[in-house]
């Protein structure tokens, strides 16, 4: 019940933080994305920060009402510094179980187990199911119907949620950590093979502009590496590192150390890493390709992506052929007219297609001849010694 919760609380939050993007009106599709990514990472944070007040104050009601005492003997209750009951076992084990049930199954892997169900197979199932019962539904209509949802850079907003949360787990006991960053381990691959699979098969396009997004998702790993460092600074209290504040004293000195490191990060980051960048380095080939090289081996170009362009070509001018608008997987249409700037042929939709089931064959390929070598090694090595394998070239030649 729990899991279910918090993937329906974080899938509202998307949908949220995606519509609010898409209402400011970007220009471009790299700022939509990096105002989704932030606004996801903030909302979906301060929403785990409000859950865990919520359930520090429930746990100290319920250790209160029991009777729990700390290391020393005194009631809970009796004890009045936060960081004291803050640091008691009771609490700190019932906030590392919110942590660990928070982060493990139910953000992490069950929303990704869901993911290729409900936008990918379902809306695709929909979609056939609504062209075979209306068939007024044809050409560019009824493709959208099946294609499969745009490519976005909302992975970015998901491993950073995934990283804060595990970077909670520091503050509590260890008893859940091997266990947290196994569970994160397993989830994380399989969210790298969806991903794989999604972009090769069902996303239609994926086209952007600059490394906005991504420049800004390394910002947004500052507060996840400040959060290490106050935790170290925090356990680190009273332990013999030097340093032994009472009471509450500990948490601005941690809030301090969380604000410089991210200034100095920052300031790392805009400063120092792109010294160690790639230089840009003249081409001279890539500079004396002309827009009619460019243009025979990429299908879209400026004149076959600007529908009022194309409408003019065809009603106004009158050209023949006309400048066909390029639509995706339908290449095949365009046609060349070089007197217009349309030099892109695909030979009448010949364009080889590779079988569906490639990327299965290679992986199973791999499999098998990984096993096979096993099998061999492990023969050598247990089966006493082998007789030497004589190929047939071998063969033929010996007896030459």
């Amino acid at each position: 019940t729990f899991t279910m919760i918090v993937v329906g609380g974080n899938a509202c939050m998307y949908e949220v933080c995606a519509r609010v993007s898409d209402f400011v009106g970007f220009k471009f599709r790299d700022s939509r994305e990096t105002c989704y990514m932030i606004l996801y990472c903030v909302a979906c944070t301060f929403n785990v920060l409000l859950d865990f007040v919520i359930t520090y104050w429930t746990a100290f009601k319920i250790i209160k009402g029991l009777e729990f005492r700390t290391y020393f003997g005194i009631p809970i209750q009796h004890v009045s510094s936060f960081i004291d009951r803050f640091e008691s076992y009771a609490m700190q084990r019932m906030l590392a179980d919110q942590a660990f049930g928070y982060l493990f199954p139910s953000t992490c892997l069950v929303p990704f187990l869901l993911e290729p169900i409900i936008t990918i197979w379902i809306p695709m199932k929909l979609g056939a199911i609504i062209v075979r019962c209306h068939p007024e539904i044809k050409g560019q209509e009824a493709d959208s119907y099946l294609l499969g949802p745009v490519m976005e850079m909302g992975r970015y907003a998901d491993i950073i949620l995934n990283v804060i949360l595990g970077n909670m787990i520091f503050f509590f006991p260890g008893g859940y950590t091997h266990t947290l960053f196994f569970g994160m381990a397993f989830s994380h691959l399989y969210i790298y093979c969806f991903d794989q699979y999604r972009v090769l098969r069902s996303v239609p396009a994926c086209t952007f502009a600059n490394n906005e997004v991504d420049w800004w998702s390394q910002v947004m790993i500052i507060p996840c590496v400040g959060m290490v460092l106050m935790c170290a600074i925090f356990k680190g209290n009273k332990q013999g590192y030097g340093y032994y504040l009472e009471g509450s004293s500990i948490v601005p000195v941690c809030i301090a150390a969380f604000f410089m490191h991210f200034i100095v990060h920052y300031a790392l980051l805009v400063f120092i890493v792109p010294m160690f960048g790639k230089k840009n380095v003249p081409n001279e080939k890539m500079d004396a390709m002309t827009y009619r090289e460019v243009n025979q081996g990429i299908a879209a170009s400026w004149f076959s992506t600007n529908p009022v362009h194309c409408l003019r070509s065809q009603k106004i001018f009158k050209h023949a052929p006309h400048c066909t608008y390029h639509f995706l997987g339908k290449q095949h249409v365009l046609q060349v007219n070089e007197s217009i700037g349309c030099y892109f042929c695909d030979d009448g939709g010949q364009t080889p297609r590779d079988d569906h089931d490639k990327d299965w064959h290679e992986i199973s390929n791999a499999a098998s001849d990984m096993a096979r070598r096993i099998s061999t090694r492990m023969s050598a090595t247990f089966g006493g010694p082998s007789q030497p394998v004589v190929s047939a070239d071998d063969d033929k030649s010996s007896e030459d």
